[in-house]
């Protein structure tokens, strides 16, 4: 065999380490090639270390509830049932914890700002549970129980804003002391307030809320707690309302 095919043969595969190392011809270190083939095993070990680790972060639990509420997509937070984020009973305990009430609050108010209607709406804590008091006077005619058109729309905004949290939720009607003027439809407070739960829970179902809340009507039965200091105009309008409770923990 001819010197010159000797050394063609010799250097062909030193040609090819070189390609691989990124030169065209020359060889190149091959510890090179040795390291690239290192790092990128390296790598795809920290990604797969990565994906099989688990979110524990408190942190994450506000992000999943905000991505819920802006987007209306329904989120999956496995961590709110290990370690239930509010002092709870025993009926909470079993059915696991919701969304936490504490970020909840801020969230809910500044969707609701948004509309014409639900900006008059209250929202505050009682004890465990997160409280929106919808006025009466914006969402119904005096003595009557159908929600106006206005205030139909305003419980369809509020359903997108319910619609995709696990907590559970009750709609509880209120009404002031002064007895019903005139033979209307409803005999007493209790029953008007009732009716108006009613219709906000089932206004609420009808625009998206997946599951019918418990509606019930208190009367004027917590009309005592209603800004005992204020003059009793001011507290009679306040008294006038319909609450929608979201409580700590899921709907069964």
């Amino acid at each position: 065999m001819p010197l010159t095919d000797i050394r063609r043969t010799v250097a062909a595969p030193e040609r090819m380490l070189g390609r691989r190392a990124g030169r065209k011809y020359g060889g190149g270190p091959s510890w090179l090639v040795t390291l690239v083939d290192l790092v990128s095993l390296m790598l795809a070990f920290f990604v797969m270390r990565f994906a099989m680790t688990t979110l524990e972060s408190p942190g994450f639990d506000a992000t999943a509830a905000s991505i819920a509420l802006a987007l209306g997509k329904t989120v999956s937070v496995a961590q709110q049932e290990a370690t239930p984020p509010e002092p709870l009973g025993v009926e909470t305990e079993r059915r696991g914890a919701g969304f936490r009430l504490s970020y909840l609050e801020p969230l809910l108010e500044a969707k609701l700002a948004r509309d014409p209607v639900l900006r008059a709406a209250r929202i505050e804590r009682a004890g465990d549970r997160l409280v929106i008091a919808l006025p009466s006077d914006l969402l119904f005619v005096s003595g009557r129980a159908d929600l106006t058109p206005g205030a139909r729309a305003a419980v369809a905004e509020l359903a997108t804003a319910l619609a995709n949290l696990p907590n559970r939720i009750e709609v509880l009607g209120h009404a002031d002391p002064r007895p019903m003027a005139g033979t209307g439809q409803y005999g007493s407070n209790r029953a008007l307030s009732l009716a108006r739960a009613d219709s906000v829970a089932v206004g609420l179902v009808d625009s998206g809320l997946p599951r019918m809340p418990i509606a019930a009507g208190l009367g004027d039965s917590r009309f005592y707690a209603v800004a005992p200091t204020a003059p009793l105009e001011q507290r009679y309008t306040l008294a006038r309302r319909v609450d929608v409770v979201v409580l700590p923990e899921r709907a069964p």
